[in-house]
């Protein structure tokens, strides 16, 4: 008769959660563990908790979760709620994270004060740029919000970032924004400060240094469409790489910096009397002196963002062929695959299916992953599905086997994953209802221990 009272009230306190009527399953579930001390109902317990917004009371029943000792499946589950360790904190905007070479250090953008004085904190203030160790610990703020800054990125050495940084109101609107023409800026981290080395003359975007830290790669829309160049840390010999007759962008060097791949706007494809980013895409390749551009997958469908492997002889990519919405389209709103080809374009393979919402594909530091955003599964209380739904962070081997979900997308939005170029640690921005967007690092392979687990409910669910 207890067992059956026992799962009595969970089927009732499951049904009351399924209708969002929480404070009446925390009653049912409560019930029950006061009949019996069951750790799969305490999570329930905590989950209801949880989405009432009662994280005191989440922590407290969690604490009983991890006493009874939880399974790897169960610590997934309760990471779901927690999320994973948290480096910077969610309370501010954060973006564009990126690793140092060495893997020991972030560098950021994060909003932090009402720059623009409308009285609020949020996306329309300026980005000040941060760096942080991997651990959490030693924050520093690098350069300050007294212009907005975005994609930063370090040196292959560690010494310097480069960054955009907007600093006057090239549109004349009468303000400094986003919609402003951005300069390159490098800045040496010993002290000796900044250095701008492309004008915002020009609309700049995508810098990254070359492998032997000499060069900048950007694209840069100079005319009407965007040309690949390079130019010294210095500022001098700038040399453009890829003409500006079509939009280029996406661009990125080979691990050895002989190779630049981008993704290119050639044709018509839509037929619509003009060629624009609405049209597919090509990727290419070309050596890094602007000889030899090769076309390595074409437009017959839209490609985009490309990357190299580690040992530079694969690029994975993401590739829109089908009318996945259903709304007699294929456009940007419809999801993408990813794929896998060789440098010179053969060997094509899609490891990916476009069933779900796709982005991000990044290769793991031994070259035998692809990292990336995903729908993946479905969840009943993320806000929408697919293209608008909230995403998680998965792994799959380059042969399309063993897809695994690293990072929940269930009571988070995830987006920007990154692996460390060292080890399997994975980078990420997130937030859940309420908060900013934090910084987080996970292991791809191994769920949190007890310990960890202990410290992701103290730290994160506030």
């Amino acid at each position: 008769m207890r067992l059956f009272g026992k799962i009595k009230e969970i089927k009732k306190g499951q049904k009351l959660f399924e209708l969002g009527i929480f404070d009446e399953a925390i009653k049912q579930f409560s019930m029950a563990i006061s009949k019996r001390k069951d750790i799969n109902t305490y999570y329930l317990l905590a989950e209801a908790y949880f989405n009432n917004k009662d994280f005191t009371s989440t922590k407290k029943v969690l604490g009983e979760v991890i006493a009874l000792g939880p399974s790897e499946e169960m610590i997934r589950k309760i990471c779901e709620l927690t999320g994973m360790k948290k480096n910077v904190s969610d309370e501010y905007r954060n973006a564009f994270p990126a690793f140092s070479q060495d893997g020991n250090k972030i560098v950021f953008c994060s909003i932090r004060r009402d720059t623009n004085g409308d009285g609020v904190i949020d996306q329309r203030d300026n980005f000040g740029i941060y760096i942080i160790d991997v651990d959490g610990k030693s924050e520093r703020q690098i350069v300050n919000d007294d212009c907005q800054n975005t994609y930063p990125s370090f040196s292959p050495d560690g010494s310097k970032i480069v960054y955009l940084s907007r600093r006057r109101d090239t549109n004349g609107d009468g303000k400094v924004d986003l919609l402003d023409n951005p300069g390159i800026y490098i800045k040496n981290l010993n002290g000796r400060g900044e250095k701008c080395i492309v004008s915002d003359e020009y609309h700049n975007k995508f810098p990254s240094f070359s492998p032997d830290g000499g060069k900048i790669l950007f694209a840069s829309w100079r005319e009407y469409n965007s040309g690949i160049y390079t130019i010294d840390i210095d500022g001098k010999n700038e040399k453009q790489i890829v003409s500006d007759e079509y939009d280029n962008t996406f661009p990125s060097f080979s691990p050895n910096g002989q190779k630049i791949i981008y993704a290119s706007w050639r044709r018509d494809t839509n037929k619509d009397g003009r060629i624009d980013l609405r049209d597919n895409s090509n990727i290419y390749i070309i050596d890094s002196d602007g000889r030899n551009e090769q076309e390595l997958v074409s437009d017959r469908y839209s490609n985009s963002f490309p990357v190299f492997s580690p040992d530079g002889t694969k690029i994975a990519y993401l590739s829109r062929r089908r009318d996945t919405n259903k709304d007699g389209k294929i456009d940007s709103l419809d999801n993408s695959g990813i794929y896998i080809c060789d440098t010179k374009g053969r060997n094509k393979k899609c490891i990916v299916s476009d069933k779900s919402y796709n982005k991000f594909p990044s290769f793991s530091p031994d070259g035998k992953k692809i990292l990336f955003l995903s729908s993946g599964e479905s969840h009943r209380r993320t806000s929408g599905e697919g293209f608008f739904g909230w995403k998680g962070i998965y792994t799959v081997d380059i042969n399309g086997r063993n897809k695994c979900q690293v990072v929940s997308g269930k009571y988070y939005g995830n987006t920007n994953p990154l692996f460390s170029p060292t080890q399997e640690k994975i980078l990420y921005l997130a937030w859940r209802e309420g908060t900013q967007r934090g910084i987080y690092l996970a292991d791809a392979n191994t769920p949190p221990n007890l310990q960890e687990l202990k410290s992701l409910v103290e730290d994160n669910l506030k």
